[in-house]
């Protein structure tokens, strides 16, 4: 084999590895981008299921933060059970805050 053949195996190596790490992050990407979406969706019906959406009117400054709360709420219940694993790893972390 010449060096020239060597140089060319190498360089179509070089763009093969390049073209699967672009191919990596950009799925990285979507998914990271499909959470972002599905969070955004589970937001909206914690929002609907608190009652504050639709022909509500509008809250008063001293209603919000028990409106955020109720939202977050609903908001946690779901996402335990959407993604159990998430919120078990959080529970590991305040056991060892307790130590």
């Amino acid at each position: 084999m010449s060096e020239h053949d060597e140089s060319v195996d190498e360089s179509m190596e070089e763009a093969s590895q390049a073209l699967e790490s672009a191919l990596e992050m950009d799925t990285q990407t979507q998914i990271f981008l499909e959470m972002r979406q599905q969070n955004l969706e589970l937001l909206k019906i914690c929002v609907e299921m608190a009652g504050f959406s639709g022909q509500h009117p509008a809250l008063k400054p001293n209603d919000l933060k028990g409106a955020i709360r109720s939202v977050w709420e609903v908001y946690s219940e779901f996402y335990a059970w959407i993604d159990p694993e998430e919120t078990e790893g959080d529970d590991e972390e305040d056991d060892e805050d307790d130590l």
